[in-house]
C-alpha cells in the first residue's frame, strides 16, 4: 500500500485533489498546507510515515525547485508528482531535473494523475512476490490476507511475530503455527526471503545505492547490510553488481 502526502497552496484546491483520491481509500493520504519555512521538516515525516508519493500542488518558484531537489536526493524511493492548472514550457525541465517524475497540468490533470497513481500503487516495491505466496492465493483465508496486508503496509522494523500476533489478537505461538500452515514455511524464513527479494528490487530494479537501502531495510549500518547480503547471496553486493553490469 502506498502512502501519499499532498503539499497544497490553498483550501480551494482540496475538492479536485480529493476527487482523485476517492478510489484510493485503502491508501493513507496526508495533507500539508504550503509553508516554505517548514518544507524541509517534512522529510522526517516522510521517513517516519513511509510516504511513497509526494504530490506538490503549489505555484512554481525557484525555491520550490531547490526544496524538491533536496527532498528527492534524500528520499530516492519517493515519487514526486507536480499537479497544477498551468505550467510554462520552460518550467517542465526544471521540475524533472529536481527529481519530479510526473507533471500533470491542464484540463486532464485529474484523469492523468489518477491513471499514474493506479500504476504506482499496483507496482509498489513492497508487494510480496508470487513465489512466496501459496499456489491457491486467490482463495486465501481472511486471516492470511490480513497477514499479507500487514507485511506489505508496515515498516520492516515493526514487521515481527510479536506485532503480527497482536494485530491478529492471538498468541505468538498460535501465529507461528498458522503462518506455517498458510505459507508452507516459518515466519523467520519467509521474512529473510522477502528481504532478499526487496534487496534485489531496490538494488537492481530501482538502481538504489546500498547507502540508502540499508536504512530502508532496517539494518543498523552499511556493514551489517553488507554482511547479511553476502550470507544470503554468497557474494558481496559490489561483486554482484559487477556481474550484473
Amino acid at each position: 500500500m502506498s502512502a501519499i502526502l499532498v503539499y497544497y497552496e490553498n483550501d480551494g484546491q482540496l475538492p479536485e485533489l480529493q476527487d482523485v483520491f476517492n478510489e484510493f481509500k485503502n491508501h493513507p493520504v496526508c495533507y500539508e498546507k504550503e509553508d516554505y519555512d517548514k518544507f524541509l521538516q517534512m522529510e522526517q515525516f516522510i521517513i517516519e510515515e513511509e510516504i511513497d508519493i509526494f504530490i506538490c500542488a503549489t505555484a512554481f518558484s525557484k525555491r520550490l525547485i531547490k526544496n524538491l531537489y533536496y527532498l528527492y536526493a534524500h528520499n530516492p524511493l519517493l515519487t514526486i508528482i507536480y499537479f497544477n492548472p498551468i505550467l510554462k514550457n520552460n518550467e517542465f525541465s526544471e521540475f524533472y531535473r529536481a527529481g519530479v517524475s510526473y507533471c500533470f497540468v491542464g484540463e486532464k490533470r485529474q484523469i492523468n494523475m489518477h491513471d499514474a497513481l493506479n500504476k504506482l500503487v499496483n507496482n509498489h516495491w513492497k508487494k510480496i512476490p508470487a513465489d512466496l505466496l501459496p499456489s491457491n492465493s486467490a482463495g486465501l483465508p481472511e486471516r492470511s490476507v490480513k497477514i499479507l496486508h500487514f507485511i506489505e503496509n508496515t515498516s520492516l522494523k515493526k514487521c515481527n511475530a510479536e506485532n503480527l500476533a497482536e494485530y491478529l489478537n492471538i498468541s505468538q505461538s498460535h501465529f507461528r503455527k498458522e503462518f506455517r500452515h498458510y505459507f508452507g514455511l516459518n515466519f523467520r524464513e519467509f521474512k529473510q526471503r522477502l528481504i532478499q527479494h526487496y534487496e534485489d528490487v531496490l538494488l537492481f530494479e530501482r538502481n538504489m545505492k546500498p547507502g540508502h537501502i540499508y536504512k530502508i531495510l532496517d539494518y543498523k549500518n552499511l556493514s551489517a547490510f553488507s554482511r547479511s547480503f553476502k550470507i544470503r547471496h554468497g557474494v558481496s553486493w559490489q561483486n554482484l553488481i559487477k556481474t550484473k553490469d
